[in-house]
């Protein structure tokens, strides 16, 4: 198969239908309007269309995006583990779009894609974190409730990955310590030694997790859309998997997009915990604020290592290794702290 790429693809409204029929056969009639495109993150491509088809006799309206893998991505991702994920969700009172079709191989649309509705609201980090106190206040703090409500969705971990049949939650969430680890020894371009001792002190160091829950795993502005008051959805589930719901706190929580101008982080911890039905301790918050820089510090390494091996030429990814060296000195500076707090305990 030599698919054509999307971008250049001047039938694509009719790849659309060909694809809403492959996942909903029954369908008729099935049209696709006002296909526009949208900016769909740095690693791929979306557009925003009008569904309609018939079905059972009834005709079914749907507002749509299409999201499209691009080139040059810094991480691994699976659109079909992505839809599942969402499907997944689906009905179970999750802020989510709903899960509509997908080309998992980029065999009808030209390149491995899914289909979903389109939700209100808009997702600028910049105009979030630049919003008055008062709204960004309320957002974050409607965050807090979202983000428990995902956590509380019970999964059947077999089900999910079969690699999980039978292990205990502190395997579990070992494996994405052990995924970056990975990730960094196989996109590294020097030794970093500093960031091989953390990735020990991480398994050395690993919580035993409150619960096991479906982890978002890049929970930050940018990646939930919000209008008014309230956070309408999340957004962008390519790295969603099983581990510690404390992974998503910590993610959130990151310098370069936190919102603790609004929200202190040890008040969303706490707010967060209250409707968990748990409490946090200080020193998991903040094992995962290490492991958090760990995983921003490996992304940017593999972003940095596509532009130098001409695996992309995003201008953005040129200087990402610079950003190193300030996730390993936050690294040993909450490694400090965790000591004190764990001697406490």
């Amino acid at each position: 198969m030599n698919p054509i790429p999307v971008s250049n693809s001047d039938d694509l409204p009719a790849r659309i239908v060909r694809l809403i029929q492959s996942t909903v056969p029954e369908a008729s009639h099935v049209t696709v309007d006002a296909l526009t495109p949208m900016f769909g993150g740095n690693a791929r491509k979306a557009w925003s269309f009008d569904l309609a088809y018939c079905l059972d006799g009834r005709t079914l309206q749907l507002p749509c995006v299409m999201l499209s893998q691009g080139v040059g991505r810094q991480i691994d991702t699976d659109v079909a583990q992505e839809f599942h994920v969402l499907q997944g969700l689906n009905g179970k009172g999750a802020r989510v779009p709903a899960a509509v079709a997908m080309d998992p191989v980029g065999e009808i649309v030209g390149a491995p894609s899914i289909v979903l509705e389109r939700l209100t609201g808009k997702a600028s980090a910049v105009d979030f974190l630049n919003a008055p106190e008062s709204v960004g206040s309320c957002l974050t703090t409607d965050l807090v409730g979202v983000v428990a409500k995902l956590h509380s969705v019970d999964w059947d971990a077999t089900a999910f990955d079969p690699a999980l049949a039978g292990l205990p939650p502190r395997d579990i969430a070992a494996r994405q310590v052990t995924h970056w680890q990975q990730t960094f020894q196989g996109q590294r371009m020097e030794p970093l030694p500093v960031m091989s001792s953390l990735f020990g002190w991480l398994h050395e160091h690993l919580p035993e997790p409150g619960r096991i829950c479906l982890v978002h795993g890049d929970l930050r502005p940018g990646n939930f859309l919000y209008e008014h008051e309230r956070v309408s959805g999340l957004l962008d589930w390519e790295m969603a998997h099983l581990g510690d719901p404390l992974e998503d706190l910590g993610w959130i929580y990151r310098p370069l997009w936190s919102p603790e101008r609004f929200v202190p982080m040890s008040d969303f911890v706490r707010r967060y915990g209250e409707l968990a039905g748990r409490e946090i301790g200080l020193a998991d918050v903040l094992y995962y604020r290490v492991f958090s820089e760990m995983k921003f510090a490996t992304i940017s390494l593999t972003a940095a290592r596509a532009f130098t091996t001409s695996g992309t030429r995003n201008m953005r990814h040129a200087d990402r290794a610079a950003t190193v060296a300030p996730c390993l000195k936050r690294c040993l500076d909450w490694i400090e702290l965790h000591g004190k707090e764990s001697s406490h305990v």
